[in-house]
């Protein structure tokens, strides 16, 4: 229960800091408390960095973007020869097992990282769902909620639908549009909470959801894939 509790507390904090209606946002599923056990505190011990095999999955695609102050910059130089993280989100969504907790995620997987020296080989992409609401400057202070760093997390939105149906092909990310017995468009989003493991040559190689979103098994799974000589060869033959 204190996870659950934890994730409400800072989905509270984000509205009134982001100054959203939480009514006008997803509304909050009834779950059951094992969902949430878990979290960040796994009742398993995660497997040693470097004893198991992360098999490419798929292949994403680099896309030019707006990052938080509103320069356009292409996914492939923040990723390049890094191992990333890669989470779609939109500011308004108030589900507490959905981008906020891959906010939360994200926040203690940027403390660790730091904690074990894997900045410089590792980056965090928060890619926005929503175009029209999710402008540079409301990304910005979404960051600042969270405490992202931006040398190391960096918010991003779509410079247009187009481009951001582009990231959503390439990554199989699901977004479907909420609307109300009128058929008028809610503002509100529908999709699988889904964070992808990029390694250093835009491999996905792993993709974590609601009850895998741990950061002490991503740390473990950076630190395999960047001892996987796989990606090594990848970079060698560019």
């Amino acid at each position: 229960m204190r996870q659950f509790v934890l994730v409400g507390a800072w989905v509270a904090a984000a509205f009134l800091a982001l100054n959203i209606d939480p009514a006008a946002a997803h509304p909050i599923p009834e779950l059951e408390e094992t969902y949430t056990q878990g979290v960040f505190s796994p009742n398993f011990i995660p497997p040693a960095a470097g004893t198991y095999d992360l098999p490419v999955i798929a292949r994403a695609q680099p896309v030019v973007l707006l990052d938080a102050t509103g320069r356009r910059i292409n996914t492939a130089s923040l990723m390049d020869g890094k191992v990333a993280i890669v989470s779609f989100i939109y500011t308004a969504c108030s589900d507490r097992l959905g981008c906020p907790l891959a906010g939360i995620a994200l926040r203690e997987l940027q403390a660790q990282l730091r904690r074990e020296g894997l900045q410089d080989q590792a980056v965090l992409l928060s890619i926005s769902l929503d175009v029209e609401h999710d402008t540079p400057k409301q990304l910005a202070k979404y960051g600042r909620v969270f405490g992202a760093e931006p040398s190391l997390w960096h918010l991003l939105t779509a410079p247009s639908q187009q481009v951001l149906k582009a990231a959503l092909e390439s990554y199989g990310q699901d977004r479907a549009r909420v609307y109300d017995e009128d058929g008028r468009f809610t503002g509100r989003y529908r999709h699988v909470l889904k964070v992808f493991l990029v390694d250093q040559v835009g491999q996905v190689r792993n993709i974590y959801s609601t009850g895998s979103l741990v950061p002490q098994v991503i740390v473990n799974d950076i630190k395999t894939v960047l001892a996987d000589k796989t990606a090594d060869r990848s970079l060698s033959n560019r």
